[in-house]
């Protein structure tokens, strides 16, 4: 493409030249698929990373010093699902009649995102409202949700 705009370019100066483009205009209109090749950005080989090494071309030390995390993360991570009774009901503080909350039940989230609530399988949906009420909690944005299929 770039040899395409030189040719245009290069067509446009000798119109001018010439006076045959005068009745024409003076503008050239390229479309913007043909610029596009022509600014695309080429990064220079000394700007790629290359680890173990700084900017200038020492040598530096690897960024994992102590060989990794001691913190295990689990498998699977349980969630006690609860009710603020005080809260939803407006009961006072200082009642020894009730613990402030109830549980509900308990949600199991795997490392690749599955769900069980109580053991059960949790739908699509389900999961959905789970994500959209933690990214709610964590002050978040939502996620946007899919398109229904036509």
């Amino acid at each position: 493409m770039p040899f395409l705009v030189r040719i245009l370019a290069g067509f446009a100066v000798l119109m001018l030249v010439t006076g045959i483009g005068q009745s024409w205009a003076t503008e050239i209109m390229v479309r913007g698929d043909v610029c596009s090749g022509a600014v695309a950005h080429r990064p220079d080989a000394s700007v790629t990373y290359q680890p173990g090494v700084d900017a200038y071309g020492r040598k530096v030390a690897p960024a994992d010093l102590s060989g990794g995390s001691a913190i295990r993360i689990p498998d699977t991570i349980a969630i006690d699902i609860t009710v603020e009774l005080q809260k939803r009901f407006g009961l006072p503080s200082d009642s020894t009649l009730f613990k402030p909350e109830a549980r509900i039940g308990t949600l199991e989230v795997d490392r690749d995102g599955t769900m069980r609530f109580n053991g059960a399988p949790v739908t699509n949906d389900e999961a959905l409202a789970v994500q959209a009420a933690c990214r709610e909690a964590l002050g978040l944005p939502p996620i946007p949700l899919p398109k229904p299929a036509k």
